[in-house]
């Protein structure tokens, strides 16, 4: 059963090779490919989940001794449910939505990569996997945002938008070198092991716990547009609508899960999370306000995003991180639902 995670991680990876390969035969047809597979990833996510909770069971599969690690617990279970429903929804919207545009076969080749990105990045048990996917992430949504090569604004935001990653993926990669000089080991269920074994382990004189939550909540604030590093999010509205709409349902809710994933740290921490909680509130306050200020339906959704972005790093401030998952879900499947919508609103 572990290596069914691994099964839906790949699909949509199998699925962008067959999409490049089969473009010039198939033509506009290979969308129906990237939909089937996107679909199979989905049910076999829904029955591993079943599976997780009716059973209680976890475990991972390894492609190496120390890296290439894929968890099978409830949140990566649950988080694949949620990335693979999501992508589906969207893959079905784009079919006929990008019909017109140029590119159409490289747009789903983009489209299942990241697919294929965020599932791993939600099941890596390893620091290497994770933040290969964390930093793939940013890459491929890069050339998503600025999929239409004649927009100019489109490009200019999505560089924005790589920069502002690039900066958050620092703070992660610190602490991911941290963790490994302290316990060395990559792999995450030994850091974790570690730390409740010893809380109060230093590294250079400094908590590790302390050190390493605050580099964590750092890489956060940036893949979730915390007050600062939020620059970058209203400003992407002029890339293809499916992007946007699966950005604000998923992307940009990387920064709660990665949150969460470290929850083990940061429960023995005593001045990270009411710092983090702090900066939840800000970014909530502002993003709300700023939301009712705009005339622009696709800005105002993207501060709308910000607003709850800040609820969820609110949220996993007070130490509510199951809490934290279920605002994620929520506002994914509502925030993906209204983008998708938002072309009808324009229209009337």
């Amino acid at each position: 059963m572990e290596r069914l995670i691994l099964v839906v991680a790949a699909l949509p990876l199998v699925s962008a090779l067959m999409v490049q390969l089969l473009s010039t035969g198939m033509g506009r047809r290979v969308a129906r490919l990237s939909v089937a597979a996107v679909s199979l990833a989905f049910a076999l996510a829904v029955a591993m989940l079943s599976t997780v909770l009716m059973t209680d069971m976890s475990g991972q599969v390894a492609l190496t001794d120390s890296w290439g690690i894929l968890l099978l617990d409830p949140l990566s279970a649950l988080m694949a449910v949620v990335i693979s429903g999501i992508s589906l929804i969207v893959h079905v919207y784009s079919v006929r939505y990008m019909a017109e545009e140029s590119g159409y076969a490289r747009f789903f080749v983009l489209l299942d990569l990241m697919t294929a990105t965020l599932l791993v990045m939600v099941a890596a048990g390893d620091l290497i996997t994770l933040l290969a996917a964390w930093h793939l992430i940013g890459v491929l949504l890069y050339f998503l945002l600025g999929h239409d090569t004649r927009s100019h604004s489109a490009h200019r935001y999505a560089f924005w938008t790589l920069i502002t990653y690039r900066i958050g993926d620092v703070p992660l990669l610190i602490a991911a070198g941290v963790l490994y000089h302290t316990f060395g080991t990559w792999s995450l269920s030994g850091i974790f092991a570690g730390i409740a074994a010893d809380p109060g382990v230093q590294y250079l004189g400094l908590p590790v716990t302390e050190l390493v939550a605050g580099l964590i909540a750092l890489a956060a604030f940036a893949r979730s547009a915390q007050f600062l590093l939020h620059t970058w999010l209203p400003y992407t509205m002029d890339g293809p609508t499916p992007v946007s709409a699966l950005m604000h349902a998923g992307i940009v809710n990387a920064g709660g899960f990665l949150i969460n994933r470290f929850a083990p740290v940061f429960v023995h921490t005593d001045s990270v999370l009411p710092w983090v909680f702090a900066m939840g509130l800000v970014t909530a306050m502002i993003g709300s306000i700023l939301m009712l200020t705009q005339n622009d339906i696709k800005k105002s959704l993207g501060y709308s995003t910000m607003g709850q972005m800040g609820f969820m790093i609110m949220e996993c401030g007070a130490g509510a991180f199951s809490l934290a998952i279920y605002h994620l879900i929520a506002h994914g499947v509502f925030k993906g639902t209204l983008f998708l919508g938002a072309g009808g609103v324009i229209g009337e």
